[in-house]
């Protein structure tokens, strides 16, 4: 089985176990080689230090009294008859003179080169295996005469490993019963641990496994969690809400889009079942065919404003970077809308105007202001009035549209810029197209700037266009 296609509580187990194990295998080695190296390093210093006793004495003693009864000479020289060791002496051939064993090999055999480098005076350590199989370590040291500046004499200690063997074997057998013990306990204490942890993951599963497009309302309980799964898990949720009110706002888009389209045609049949009914004069087919036209005029706009914000979020359209006069074009805009504000009896004022230069496209900055204006003078009422006016601010001018007409509903505020909203819940129907303050906002996102509106129902709203000013 691939490591890939596992469950991942299964992966993070045998990583913990994989983990563990090279720890456990690199601790060990290290610890038996540091310790089998203590261990060999104080037999050397040991046996090491009753050869230089040896050959310190019998450099004095000049060898007197050393063969004749060597077991006595050794009391005498290291205090008393040493024990578990393998003492003796030759001479510069490898002729053994003198000897004594404490352990189980009489005879140790001397390698050629061991002997070799003595004789150039060196001191030399060796592990070796006597007649009975016995592994032995020994140390030879040579003695030099002065006089001649040769070896005349060599000393060599040896001692049994049989204690440090068994020594190194018990450390061994714990590593070989603690490892694999360690590591099968880690193996079910983590598979135990990752199940537990990845719990709230099989809970964000088993809820998404519910949720479709009818049924957005499940959601994972957090608790108080507040670690990386916790996070995950409200994460999620406000992804759920997110996708919720996505869902609501296509629903009530495409009910918006029926309706707006749908009451045009309606009216487009209706006028045109009526003039079938009956023959008339090509006056009464003209007006007929007037009011059909004004209906398919309002239905392309539509679809026109649809399109342009469907190029819009799929980012195909070019937004052209010209030098713009703010108050020369808000000043235009304004004498376009005097005839339509006058029409329905409001009073368009302009207001405190700040000289100030911008970047970006003249045509769709001018429709941004003429859909915020023309939606102002649309719903003041009869004797009302709609100011236009700017400030400066920090690098940015801060343009005003404010009306005393019926103002917004604090819930609604937050949909304002929704595509086809309406303050009149009855959607009345209106010349426009439900679509003009959603290109407002999209046109004043693409120059880098924003909108925001302050309304109070029944006295009115002021929309802030905030835009940045060009660069000198």
């Amino acid at each position: 089985m691939k490591m890939f296609s596992l469950p991942i509580k299964w992966k993070l187990t045998l990583w913990y176990t994989l983990i563990l194990a090279l720890i456990l295998v690199a601790f060990s080695s290290s610890v038996y080689i540091y310790f089998r190296n203590s261990l060999q390093k104080s037999i050397d210093t040991k046996i090491k230090s009753i050869a230089d006793v040896l050959s310190s004495s019998m450099v004095e003693t000049h060898g007197t009294n050393v063969f004749s009864n060597f077991e006595r000479y050794l009391e005498n020289v290291l205090g008393k008859k040493p024990k578990g060791k393998f003492i003796q002496i030759m001479d510069s051939s490898g002729r053994i003179g003198a000897k004594m064993s404490d352990i189980e090999a009489e005879t140790i055999p001397t390698s050629f080169s061991a002997l070799e480098k003595a004789l150039k005076g060196e001191v030399v350590y060796e592990t070796i295996e006597s007649a009975s199989k016995q592994r032995i370590r020994t140390v030879i040291v040579p003695i030099m005469e002065k006089e001649r500046d040769k070896v005349t004499t060599i000393v060599q200690v040896g001692t049994s490993l049989e204690d440090f063997d068994e020594t190194i074997r018990r450390l061994l057998l714990i590593f070989l019963i603690s490892i694999p013990t360690s590591i099968a306990i880690t193996t079910v204490s983590g598979y135990f641990l990752a199940r537990k942890a990845l719990k709230p993951v099989d809970k964000i599963r088993r809820t998404a496994i519910k949720i479709s497009s009818s049924n957005l309302d499940e959601r994972i309980d957090v608790g108080e969690k507040r670690d990386e799964l916790g996070r995950l898990a409200t994460t999620f949720n406000d992804m759920i809400e997110r996708l919720k009110e996505s869902f609501q706002r296509i629903n009530q888009f495409s009910i918006d889009v029926s309706h707006e389209l749908k009451t045009p045609l309606t009216i487009l049949k209706g006028e045109t079942e009526v003039a079938l009914r009956k023959d008339r004069n090509i006056e009464e087919y003209k007006k007929i065919l007037k009011s059909n036209l004004e209906e398919i005029d309002r239905m392309t706009k539509i679809i026109d404003d649809l399109l342009l914000l469907s190029k819009a979020e799929s980012n195909n359209i070019v937004i052209n970077q010209e030098d713009i006069q703010i108050k020369d074009l808000l000043v235009d805009i304004c004498m376009s809308m005097e005839m339509f504000a006058k029409q329905k009896g409001v009073e368009l004022v302009l207001g405190n105007m700040e000289e100030a230069n911008l970047r970006g496209d003249e045509l769709k900055i001018r429709r941004m202001f003429s859909n915020i204006i023309e939606n102002g003078i649309k719903y003041t009422p009869k004797g009302g009035k709609v100011e236009v006016y700017s400030s400066l601010n920090n690098g940015y001018i801060n343009i005003y549209i404010k009306d005393n007409g019926i103002g917004i509903p604090e819930s609604d505020i937050k949909f304002i810029f929704d595509r086809f909203y309406r303050g009149d819940k009855s959607r009345r129907r209106e010349t426009g197209s439900g679509l003009g303050l959603s290109i407002s906002k999209w046109i004043a996102q693409a120059h880098k700037g924003t909108i925001e509106v302050k309304s109070v129902l029944s006295q009115g709203s002021t929309f802030i266009v905030k835009l940045p000013l060009r660069d000198e």
